[in-house]
């Protein structure tokens, strides 16, 4: 019992941490509704003319390494739990949120500069945008969406955080796919707001303690299994 009642309320430590990652992230991502339309007009107009573009790509880069070390906050404590499904979303996110990152970098510091001497070369037809390397970036960021979906699902299915936090960040990664990117009036914001509010829901559980490893751990089979070969009974 001792053994069990341990693993239960180690870490809070590092659940206050990455819980703080968690809505610190989603404070910043809805500033992520005020992007401007580009696909109306061309990257170089979009960013040389909105007064907000450097500001919101900045706090995008910012929000990327928060989750990042959140993420790992969460997942390290629950990786048994979260079963195949969780590492599945957790390898996924990791490498699209590396990529989310370098995109929001270089929209935030490197493509003002650079459009501001040679625009055309942000042109849809441009050399930059129908670049293969800067479409596979493109791509590979996606899987920081198609992670946190799984990662929300399987936070779902085990019950280790309340499931309004699961299902609200795995509806808001899947809704800003669909939306946020192409940036689809109303929807797309409604999007970043209901990842957003994931974020916060995440991060407001982890900080509180709000978890139930207990649950989770009695209701998954191999923990279960793990529990009979050392003697310590689940739930006790």
């Amino acid at each position: 019992m001792t053994t069990t009642d341990r693993s239960e309320t180690s870490g809070t430590g590092l659940d206050r941490w990455s819980g703080g990652c968690w809505v610190a992230a989603g404070m910043l991502l809805p500033i992520g509704v005020l992007h401007p339309d580009i696909f109306e007009t061309t990257l170089a107009d979009a960013a040389l003319n909105s007064t907000l573009w450097v500001p919101m790509h900045a706090a995008g880069t910012v929000a990327v390494v928060l989750t990042l070390m959140g993420l790992t906050g969460l997942y390290a404590r629950r990786a048994d739990l979260l079963g195949r499904l969780g590492a599945v979303g957790f390898a996924l996110a990791v490498p699209g949120l590396v990529m989310t990152g370098c995109v929001a970098y270089a929209e935030a510091i490197l493509l003002p500069v650079l459009a501001r001497d040679n625009p055309a070369v942000f042109d849809w037809d441009g050399p930059v945008t129908t670049s293969w390397a800067v479409r596979l970036t493109a791509g590979l960021a996606l899987l920081w969406l198609v992670g946190l979906a799984l990662l929300g699902a399987a936070l779902t299915r085990s019950g280790v955080l309340p499931t309004a936090a699961g299902l609200t960040l795995a509806g808001g990664a899947v809704a800003f796919v669909l939306f946020a990117g192409p940036l689809v009036p109303v929807l797309g914001p409604l999007a970043t707001l209901t990842l957003a509010a994931g974020y916060l829901l995440i991060g407001a559980s982890l900080w509180t303690g709000a978890t139930s490893f207990r649950r989770a751990y009695t209701d998954l089979p191999n923990a279960r299994s793990r529990s009979s070969a050392r003697g310590v009974k689940p739930g006790r």
